[in-house]
């Protein structure tokens, strides 16, 4: 009966610390859970105000591609000098795409996703990441739509004339009187109107794609909210 006793003494002893490493475990993955979520939020956060600004380049980079479209295929060109040296300049600078997705690579690279235990929130979590891929591919279409662009300019705009449109702070300034292009060529000035088409094309689908993602974006953040009760 003493020996028995002893082992039930002893069986509780380490039953019961078991049970409460298991507690306090737990604890800890339910705490860092709700950290990463915390944190995750604030990504989501930066992303929304990041694609706010990024459409509103885009709406005025879209605005400019337009018009100097239009003035390369206007017989009119030649009394436009200063307009399409500084758009043509202009047009070569946007804002990139800036995903906030720190917490979502310590996730992945620590192995750490699955504490996030809602299901509901971890689905809609990788739905969310998962279409940022579209952005990515349209960013890379419009970035070799551009190289495209650099390379047609190379014939059509005076060098010197094209870098005083450059100011000492590195910003864009429209140049004074009516300076020339290098070639009036029709032929090839609708090309290089051609090539402004598909870069607005392109523009505007990402917009298109950034107001979606923002809509994504703050939908997400309202479903860890209720999910987690912050």
């Amino acid at each position: 009966t003493h020996y028995l006793w002893e082992f039930l003494m002893l069986f509780l002893a380490v039953f019961c610390g078991f049970l409460a490493e298991y507690q306090l475990e737990h604890k800890i993955e339910k705490d860092k859970e709700v950290q990463f979520i915390h944190s995750m939020i604030e990504d989501l956060g930066q992303d929304t105000a990041g694609f706010e600004q990024n459409k509103i380049e885009l709406n005025e980079s879209i605005q400019r591609a337009d018009t100097l479209m239009r003035l390369f295929s206007s017989p009119d060109i030649k009394n436009h000098g200063s307009d399409v040296y500084y758009l043509g300049r202009r047009i070569t600078r946007v804002a990139q795409v800036i995903i906030h997705d720190r917490t979502m690579q310590q996730l992945k690279n620590s192995g750490s996703f699955r504490l996030i235990r809602n299901e509901k929130s971890s689905s809609e979590i990788i739905n969310y990441y998962s279409q940022l891929g579209f952005l990515e591919r349209l960013e890379k279409i419009e970035s070799e739509e551009m190289y495209e662009y650099r390379k047609m300019a190379v014939g059509i705009f005076h060098p010197i004339l094209f870098d005083n449109t450059i100011n000492a702070d590195n910003g864009i300034v429209r140049p004074a009187g009516n300076p020339a292009l290098v070639t009036y060529d029709s032929k090839l000035l609708l090309n290089f109107g051609v090539s402004l088409h598909y870069i607005k094309i392109t523009r505007t689908a990402l917009r298109r794609a950034l107001s979606e993602m923002n809509i994504e974006a703050r939908k997400l953040i309202a479903l860890l909210q209720k999910e987690y009760h912050f």
